[in-house]
């Protein structure tokens, strides 16, 4: 009788604490929420290879993520491994490096930690500052040139895998 008692209290603790991580997360996710800047979707973005990228066109067939995060960032070398998979899985990705350096120093970054998904490099703040970035990792998923979800801080391959599967129900 005592076991059982103890198993359900434990439980019980579990999925309250469980509820309570969530609501937390839900909430800073809303004050950290980013603001896009007008027309952005049109924009014509450059990445540090000298590629030019549409958010409106990289979102046209499929939800697309757009990631804000920087080199010197902790939680982003546990997030930035997710992207990469989700790039590798045909997931249409476009980064911002965050004071991270050069092009230069930000492509070498990328090659050494073996990541292929391009990246605009922001060495100022400039750019992330437009869309009110006030965390990294900052992630937003963005279908059709519109966002449909965002999240801030660390973020699982599978957390972003069912944002993207719910954003594609979305509209």
């Amino acid at each position: 009788m005592k076991k059982s008692s103890l198993i359900l209290r434990f439980v019980k603790n579990i999925c309250l604490f469980g509820g309570l991580f969530i609501i937390v997360s839900i909430a800073v996710d809303w004050y950290r929420k980013p603001t896009a800047p007008a027309e952005f979707s049109q924009k014509v973005l450059s990445d540090t290879q000298n590629q030019p990228h549409i958010i409106a066109q990289m979102s046209h067939e499929q939800p697309m993520l757009l990631y804000f995060w920087g080199s010197w960032c902790s939680f982003c070398r546990f997030t930035s491994p997710a992207i990469q998979e989700l790039t590798q899985q045909g997931v249409p990705v476009l980064s911002v490096a965050l004071k991270s350096g050069s092009d230069a120093e930000v492509a070498n970054y990328l090659q050494e930690q073996g990541y292929h998904f391009p990246a605009i490099n922001d060495p100022t703040g400039e750019f992330s500052r437009q869309w009110d970035i006030q965390a990294t990792p900052t992630i937003l998923i963005i279908k059709k040139g519109k966002i449909i979800n965002h999240t801030t801080g660390l973020t699982s391959y599978w957390g972003l895998k069912t944002r993207l599967v719910l954003a594609n129900w979305a509209w």
